[in-house]
């Protein structure tokens, strides 16, 4: 299999920028990603109205225009993070994590043993339907794939320590959004809860030597939190772009009509 781009960037410490596809599935907003330069982007199955099929051929297409598909699965179950891993996701993430049994879990659906319990199928998507050796494949795949789990609660901010510490996770990614409603606040990512919840998750990944991420529609806090030791940085969606361009484009056409 080939290797994960992500890894050996965040290795070195440098950041990696991605965005996330949640409505359309259409190969263009593919190539559009690819074009504007994006390194990864996520498949959003949370939240997104892709089902199986639909973000199966997402994945192969983001594959083939060398960005690293990465996708979130609804919920933390065996037959979609298993399947997603074997159409070619480089990564999955984990919504709602708040225990450590939960990333426990995750572990075991996506690493193939010794670490996990995933079946095993080589000549997939993940392989790109390519013959290679099931011990050498498998070997390869617990290392360069990420599991992502999503802190986005005052409970998985509380309970950070044990769910990061679990062997096999490679990234917490924090969810301000529902973070913020878990906090009693509004969405902004300057309150103090917020800053304090943010700088607790960062120093305990540091201290259990695994990545963080950020998806944040606010550019300057991804600036900020980079410089404090976050790499995985993700802004925005697809959604977000058409209706931010289609308001625009009204605006700036009834401006126009008016003159």
């Amino acid at each position: 299999m080939n290797a994960n781009p992500l890894r050996s960037k965040l290795s070195a410490g440098l950041p990696v920028m991605g965005t996330m596809i949640q409505e359309v599935s259409s190969p263009f907003i593919v190539h559009a990603l690819a074009n504007a330069g994006f390194d990864f982007v996520y498949v959003d199955m949370e939240h997104g109205r892709f089902g199986l099929e639909s973000a199966i051929d997402l994945i192969q297409i983001l594959r083939f225009s060398k960005i690293a598909p990465l996708v979130r699965v609804p919920d933390n179950q065996y037959h979609f993070i298993a399947r997603l891993m074997d159409a070619g996701a480089v990564g999955v993430m984990i919504p709602r994590v708040e225990s450590r049994a939960q990333a426990e879990a995750a572990v075991q659906s996506m690493r193939y043993p010794p670490i996990g319990q995933r079946g095993l199928a080589v000549a997939r998507g993940h392989n790109d339907y390519k013959r290679q050796n099931s011990l050498e494949f498998a070997e390869q795949a617990n290392k360069e794939n990420l599991l992502i789990v999503q802190i986005e609660s005052t409970t998985g901010v509380e309970k950070v320590d044990e769910i990061v510490s679990t062997p096999g996770v490679d990234v917490a990614l924090i969810g301000p959004g529902d973070l913020s409603l878990s906090l009693g606040i509004t969405m902004k990512m300057d309150h103090p809860k917020m800053v304090e919840a943010i700088e607790k998750v960062v120093a305990s990944c540091k201290n259990h030597k695994i990545e963080v991420g950020l998806h944040v529609g606010d550019l300057k806090a991804l600036g900020y939190w980079n410089k404090k030791g976050i790499h995985l940085l993700s802004g925005s969606a697809d959604l977000d772009v058409l209706l931010d361009g289609c308001i625009n484009l009204g605006t700036s056409m009834r401006a126009v009509l008016s003159e």
